[in-house]
């Protein structure tokens, strides 16, 4: 790549509009000389049989009474045409009768007598017209035009204006785009800055700064909001954690009071269910600013490829191109009909027109790709806010479309780490749940299913995902992987509150997900066959009630 990886966005924004608006005008010019291509030799040929009508029309009197002092003189006003070199004009039996300029070459050519007529002949355009007087052809008129000539001059005007215009064109694309830029490279940068001071201090209390109320605005509000939730559940958790302390120490000196031991341990269990919904909502942000973070990864993909395009853009052999026909201005004709460059220069400026025509194309679907990614953001942090204001609610939902959304908060994270993520639906009635309840407990078992497969060696990493019906009143949902697996000697703990094998793992995940599961009416369950061979959760959901009876019955899932 010929530029530096490391420059900034600012600079990689500078140099795609700069690019695209160079391939633009080169392509808005190379159709536009194709169309004047086209249109040159009906042209020439019009202006040609004009000025012969008018030089056979005034001849008529001179050849009747065999003035053919007059006729040269008549010719002789070809002068004003240079592109006309010789003319000539023979009578009915062959005699020449005036000439103008030296003698042409007709080699062997007989026109139609009573029809004008075009013959090339050595680079030389010859045109014959009759001379008519009364209906009866009296005498014959030839014009030799030098087309090479005209065809070279119209060349070299094609190149100046070109070279004049893609110059202008430049320095105003590069003034104006960088000024431009910054409108949006400079939230960008503000946002990742504040990212990697999150990162580098752990400090939560850190905010990003917003600029304009569109997209990046916008999304800089959720982030924000994203940060004083954790911030919050961080504190709410803490002191949820030291409060349980306490009242475990008070309990074991008040034994005795077995009554109001039971309500303390009811109240307990509610204020720790309430702490581990939360820690959920915690790790779901994490998770929405993680897969943002992967989606900006391949947002800098698009603009690596781009860059790439326009390094290996063909516009600098068109100014070379346009610098050999400059060398060779003064013998254009010649190198272009007799050169071996020459031969071959219109067909490679064709061959830039089309490559030039298919960067430009290139580049606007990595444009398109870069807005369906930055959209991509937009829809991730909507759905979670989404999932975190309709708590509570009692929903009739399919659950193709809530595994789906929460397949979508952890999928640019399984794709980096080329995790095969494979579907077995079945076609299974709704189920009454609470949405997020349910989304939360989906996230946490698919991203432990990610964590069991980042921890293995094996190849062919991959989770299924598996939805048919238990029973008749019940849905399930299975999420499978072949990852590290799970002790036997842990299949009894592993939703007890505080358990984990993480480093960086809380233990309130599967707890919470266990005790939601319980809340829904339906139960969680995991399976493993021991280390190494993978594991198996699989949640149960209640059938709507409205369907719980009229659907058929469903083949179970794989």
């Amino acid at each position: 790549m010929w530029l530096p990886k490391n420059i900034s966005i600012q600079s990689k924004l500078t140099l795609v509009m700069l690019m695209t608006c160079t391939a633009a005008l080169v392509a808005a010019f190379s159709a536009s000389f194709a169309f004047q291509l086209v249109n040159f030799r009906q042209t020439f040929k019009h202006d040609l049989s004009l000025m012969a009508d008018i030089i056979a029309n005034s001849s008529t009197g001179t050849i009747k009474f065999d003035n053919s002092d007059d006729a040269e003189e008549n010719l002789s006003a070809l002068r004003v045409a240079p592109q006309v070199v010789s003319a000539e004009i023979f009578l009915p039996n062959g005699t020449s009768f005036a000439t103008y300029g030296r003698k042409g070459d007709l080699a062997g050519w007989d026109p139609a007598p009573s029809a004008e007529s075009f013959h090339f002949v050595g680079g030389m355009l010859v045109h014959y017209h009759p001379i008519l007087l009364k209906n009866k052809r009296i005498g014959r008129l030839y014009l030799w035009s030098d087309y090479n000539r005209a065809f070279a001059d119209l060349l070299r005007f094609y190149a100046g204006t070109l070279a004049v215009v893609l110059s202008l064109s430049i320095l105003v694309a590069l003034l104006v785009s960088s000024r431009l830029q910054r409108y949006i490279s400079g939230p960008i940068l503000k946002l990742a800055e504040a990212a990697r001071l999150i990162g580098e201090r752990n400090d939560y209390s850190i905010r990003a700064q917003k600029f304009e109320d569109d997209e990046v605005g916008r999304f800089t509000d959720a982030f924000n909001h994203m940060l004083d939730e954790i911030e919050s559940q961080a504190g709410a958790l803490h002191g949820a954690r030291q409060k349980l302390a306490d009242q475990v120490s008070e309990l074991r000196h008040e034994i005795t009071e077995r009554q109001r031991a039971e309500a303390e341990l009811r109240e307990l269990h509610g204020q720790l269910l309430e702490t581990s919904r939360r820690a959920g909502m915690a790790e779901v942000a994490t998770g929405v600013l993680h897969n943002v973070g992967n989606v900006l990864n391949s947002v800098n993909v698009s603009t690596g490829l781009i860059s790439e395009t326009l390094r290996k853009s063909k516009t600098p052999n068109l100014a070379k191109a346009a610098a050999l026909l400059r060398e060779h201005e003064a013998d254009l004709a010649a190198f272009l009909s007799s050169g071996e460059r020459g031969r071959v220069l219109p067909a490679y400026l064709a061959e830039i027109s089309d490559r030039l025509v298919g960067e430009r194309l290139e580049m606007l679907r990595e444009i398109d790709l870069l807005h369906k990614n930055i959209e991509h953001i937009k829809d991730i942090v909507a759905m979670q806010q989404n999932y975190a204001k309709v708590s509570g609610l009692v929903e009739t939902l399919p659950v193709d479309q809530l595994v789906e959304d929460a397949i979508e908060m952890d999928a640019a994270s399984l794709e980096r780490h080329q995790i095969t993520l494979v579907r077995d639906y079945a076609d299974v009635p709704p189920v009454a749940v609470d949405k997020h309840k349910v989304i939360q407990i989906l996230i946490n078992l698919i991203r432990n299913a990610h964590h069991a497969l980042k921890e293995s060696s094996r190849d062919g990493r991959r989770i299924v995902i598996g939805i048919g019906r238990n029973g008749s009143n019940r849905v399930k949902v299975i999420v499978s992987d072949n990852g590290v697996g799970i002790p036997p000697e842990n299949l009894t703990r592993i939703f007890s509150h505080g358990f984990t094998t993480r480093k960086d793992g809380h233990g309130f995940g599967l707890h919470a997900g266990a005790l939601a599961a319980q809340e829904l009416g339906g139960r969680l369950a995991a399976h493993s066959d021991g280390t190494g061979a993978g594991a198996t959760f699989t949640l149960e959901l209640p059938i709507a009630k409205e369907t719980e009876h009229d659907q058929p019955p469903a083949h179970p899932a794989h």
